[in-house]
């Protein structure tokens, strides 16, 4: 049995979805208050878009799962012509 698989589309998506608070933060810590809007709103912006953009390349992906049990049960089961 082959193991689950996960696209770089979806792999990149967890990773923003796990920096973006700690970059936030630290934006927020070390930047004045002159800054810092301008800033978030830039991070806000760039993560928005990616997060859609990585959205939508994954779910064009098709990933088939289980591929030797399909083969398996299509051997079976072929039908006769």
């Amino acid at each position: 049995m082959t193991q689950m698989a996960i696209s770089n589309y979806l792999g990149g998506f967890i990773l923003l979805l796990i920096c973006y608070p700690f970059i936030l933060i630290s934006i927020n810590i070390f930047t004045y208050d002159t800054v810092r809007a301008k800033a978030t709103f830039w991070l806000n912006v760039t993560c928005s878009l990616l997060v859609m953009l990585l959205l939508f390349m994954h779910m064009n992906i098709e990933i088939v799962y289980g591929k030797e049990l399909l083969d398996a049960w299509h051997s079976q089961h072929a039908v006769n012509d």
